[in-house]
């Protein structure tokens, strides 16, 4: 009819039909919050997304139909959305800080550089030396004199302990005498010990000592020799004998000083008897373990230790052999000496010498020293 507009069928029922309009604004309403939804469906984990693909909507099918033409690929690599490129293209061009053990790893080694340039030169090590010293002496009382004519054959061994793991630094001998002077001839093992002149211009001989870290005990440095004059020896020989005429008799005193810091042991007592004396008439009278050697002509005692202090004594006697001589040569002492010699030893140093350790030119240390053992072994006569 003239005036009037056409309408098309469904949209005139759209228009005519309140009811019909209305659900298909929520079928719409619906469709769009079911695709809502598939976008996070990989954060709502796999129970949430297998609900969403249950639902009957036309996004879901669409995905569906989509995935025909996909390439099959592991589960784990299935990225529709390309979202690990986008996170992997982020991570490039513009990385997040880093927090957590990373975070704490990078300060401390900024710490740890700024420490270092802060931290002040290397300690010195500390160095503890200890000696032991051995003498073999040598000494000649003379009764007229009251003093012993000693001479020394010494033996330094030496023990390093360091507060530096990996080696032992060197350190410098030095040795000195009680009375000032330095009367002593050292020389040192190779294998440890190198000895130069001094730069002072004093013709001193420096004695450097370099112990390896792998030795733990002591090792010899070197020897020494020497000689002196002795007032008081740490011990005192006395010889008596004693003529009525043809008979004799020999009498040995010997005692250790008071002031010894050791016993003395291992003792051998030997007389010399001369030849006017006849070798059948020597009996022992005193003395445990006395022994008379008719062939050497010497009477020999050996007793085990001396307490610092104490003293003992050991005698013998004989008769002179007047067959063969004159009543002249009969009644004269000519002849008749009775050498004696007397051997020992003891924790202790006859000698004056000290010997200690000093910082090497050169190895800075902070070194100290010690004598920690000392022994000697001594043959001593009477003149």
């Amino acid at each position: 009819m003239p005036g009037m507009v056409m309408v098309p069928k469904t949209t005139n029922t759209m228009v005519t039909n309140p009811t019909y309009a209305r659900k298909r604004m929520q079928q719409e309403q619906f469709s769009a919050t079911s695709s809502r939804q598939s976008l996070n469906a990989y954060s709502l984990g796999e129970e949430s997304f297998d609900s969403i693909l249950a639902m009957d909507s036309p996004f879901v099918k669409k995905v569906d139909t989509a995935t025909n033409s996909i390439k099959k690929v592991e589960d784990d690599d299935f990225d529709p959305f390309h979202i690990g490129d986008a996170a992997t293209f982020n991570s490039t061009t513009s990385p997040l800080p880093t927090t957590g053990s990373s975070t704490i790893a990078a300060a401390d080694a900024l710490s740890t550089v700024s420490d270092a340039s802060s931290l002040p030169a290397l300690v010195p090590p500390k160095m503890l030396v200890k000696f032991k010293v051995h003498e073999e002496v040598s000494s000649v009382m003379s009764l007229t004199e009251g003093t012993s004519h000693v001479y020394f054959q010494g033996t330094i061994q030496a023990q390093v302990v360091s507060s530096d793991a990996l080696k032992n630094a060197p350190f410098t001998l030095q040795s000195s005498a009680g009375d000032g002077s330095n009367n002593i001839e050292f020389t040192g093992n190779k294998l440890y010990t190198k000895t130069s002149l001094s730069k002072e211009g004093d013709k001193r001989m420096v004695h450097v000592v370099k112990i390896p870290k792998e030795i733990v005990g002591f090792v010899t440095v070197g020897t020494y020799t020497s000689s002196c004059k002795i007032e008081h020896m740490p011990l005192l020989l006395e010889q008596k004998v004693v003529r009525n005429k043809s008979k004799l008799q020999i009498a040995i005193q010997v005692r250790s000083k008071l002031t010894n810091p050791d016993e003395l042991t291992k003792f051998t007592i030997m007389v010399s008897i001369p030849p006017r004396v006849n070798s059948n008439s020597i009996v022992i009278v005193s003395g445990e373990g006395g022994k008379w050697d008719r062939y050497k002509r010497c009477i020999t005692w050996e007793i085990e230790h001396l307490p610092k202090g104490q003293s003992f004594m050991v005698s013998a006697k004989g008769a002179l052999d007047d067959t063969s001589e004159s009543p002249e040569a009969a009644a004269s002492n000519e002849g008749l000496d009775f050498p004696v010699m007397l051997r020992c030893t003891s924790n202790d140093q006859i000698s004056p010498f000290c010997f200690g350790a000093v910082q090497a030119s050169g190895y800075p240390a902070y070194v100290s020293s010690s004598i920690v053992g000392k022994s000697f072994r001594i043959i001593h006569r009477l003149q």
